[in-house]
């Protein structure tokens, strides 16, 4: 069977018309070329070349065969630079899921990490609900997913982030404002706006934490999609927020200081096996240990 090898062989010989200049080219030995070209006449049953001790001269097959050959070549070498680059993550079309209460600050992150030095990269940005990241990277509509819990999927993989500054708003005019900063303690009672419903792993897990800090709050699951534009639901069902940092402010909503850093985690998630380019991307550039 004719090889890429071959091909590549006699068409350095071809354009050289000399077995040394080909040789040299090559970074082979002169007997190897005129072997890998004698081979290649014999899978063709044709003769290529005319060898005398004075020139080689291409026979019409052979004139033939370099006309179409480095077209054939230059499409190969052009499809393993493509693969080698979109295996890089330098090259085609990322498709990020991110969660609901991803924020926009990290999303802007993931993907300034995504074109760093890739400049032929476009990133999608998808947003996902927690009960569709499984099914969207198993059936490869996303490459990765940003979210704030992984739950226990078996066929998912994942990874730590930096996790994410939290800032807490309120309604114009709410008790907590007008102060200094307050205590997680201080938002017991309150209805605290979440992304989706009781019994999700994020929404749990804000609901825990507040709880170990004193706070029993009541749950209000956001009618509107996406972090920054929920902020509107803050007065309208008259609730506080517990965002990602970087959410621009809105009016009717304040940003209230909270005495102690909170944050929230952050993952990145592909479907289990090894992480695909995107992934080492993202986590060079946003993994716990990156210089922020």
């Amino acid at each position: 069977m004719t090889e890429l090898r071959q091909l590549r062989t006699f068409i350095a010989l071809a354009e050289e018309l000399s077995f040394t200049r080909a040789a040299e080219r090559l970074f082979v030995g002169q007997q190897a070329v005129s072997k890998t070209v004698a081979q290649l006449e014999r899978e063709l049953g044709v003769q290529l070349v005319e060898r005398t001790t004075r020139e080689v001269r291409l026979t019409p097959a052979g004139s033939a065969l370099l006309e179409r050959g480095r077209a054939a070549l230059a499409a190969a070498d052009g499809a393993f630079e493509a693969a080698r680059e979109i295996g890089r993550g330098l090259q085609g079309t990322v498709r990020v899921g991110v969660s609901p209460a991803i924020g926009p600050r990290d999303a802007q992150e993931a993907v300034a990490a995504l074109r760093d030095g890739a400049p032929d990269v476009s990133v999608a940005l998808v947003e996902v609900r927690p009960r569709d990241v499984r099914r969207m990277l198993r059936d490869r509509d996303l490459d990765v997913v940003l979210a704030r819990t992984s739950g226990s999927e078996p066929d998912i993989d994942s990874a730590p982030l930096r996790p994410t500054p939290t800032t807490l708003w309120v309604p114009a005019g709410h008790r907590l404002t007008g102060g200094g900063p307050i205590a997680l303690a201080e938002l017991d009672g309150e209805r605290l706006l979440t992304w989706s419903p009781r019994g999700t792993a994020f929404t749990d897990l804000l609901l825990e934490r507040l709880a170990a800090a004193g706070a029993r709050v009541e749950p209000v699951e956001a009618r509107v999609t996406g972090i920054a534009s929920a902020l509107v639901e803050v007065p309208a069902r008259n609730a506080v927020a517990l965002t990602p940092a970087g959410v621009p402010p809105l009016d009717g909503v304040v940003e209230v200081p909270l005495q102690a850093k909170v944050t929230l985690p952050l993952l990145v998630l592909w479907p289990l096996g090894t992480p695909p380019a995107a992934v080492r991307r993202i986590r060079d550039a946003m993994s716990v240990t990156a210089r922020a």
